[in-house]
């Protein structure tokens, strides 16, 4: 079996044991991040970890990309996948997928410097695909993935957020 037919058969099992039970759909991920020396951080999730750090120039060892690069990551990542996952269920062929992404920012904001925001001023993505299919074709299925992808939603859609906070005092 090749993987389009892989990928196609395993996603329309899963709707349709969601579509039977749709409690079995919902998920929580639970992960965490913890500083290890310096800003080097170390993020757990299922048994996987990764290492994390700040760029030198403020403070860090360059030990790892930078949290933005793994946000970077999980957008273009997402759209990549999510795209090609339509396509497949949509029975659309894709010869290439690629997905790029740029931000403008003010490195002030992250430092909390006054008058500035730690937020992009500005992102832009691209989305570059190769396929036999029609042009119109193409581009409503890639408006259908983005409709449903999490992470570009992520950014580009308020959504509800809650912070709990706890302090142990403990011994420096």
């Amino acid at each position: 079996m090749d993987l389009n037919t892989h990928a196609r058969d395993a996603q329309l099992r899963a709707i349709a044991i969601f579509a039977k039970r749709p409690e079995r759909a919902h998920e929580i991920n639970r992960g965490h991040a913890e500083i290890h020396g310096g800003l080097r951080c170390i993020f757990q999730q299922d048994g996987q970890s990764l290492t994390l750090d700040m760029p030198s120039a403020i403070g860090g060892t360059a030990k790892g990309p930078s949290p933005g690069y793994f946000a970077r990551a999980a957008i273009c990542g997402c759209l990549a996948i999510g795209i090609k996952m339509t396509a497949v269920r949509e029975n659309l062929r894709l010869d290439s997928v690629n997905v790029g992404i740029e931000q403008d920012w003010d490195n002030r904001g992250v430092l909390g410097m006054r008058g500035t925001s730690a937020v992009p001023s500005d992102t832009r993505i691209t989305i570059q695909v190769t396929s036999p299919e029609p042009e119109n074709a193409i581009k409503a299925m890639i408006h259908r993935a983005l409709d449903i992808d999490p992470w570009f939603l992520a950014y580009r859609d308020p959504q509800p957020i809650s912070t709990s906070i706890s302090v142990t005092e403990g011994v420096s």
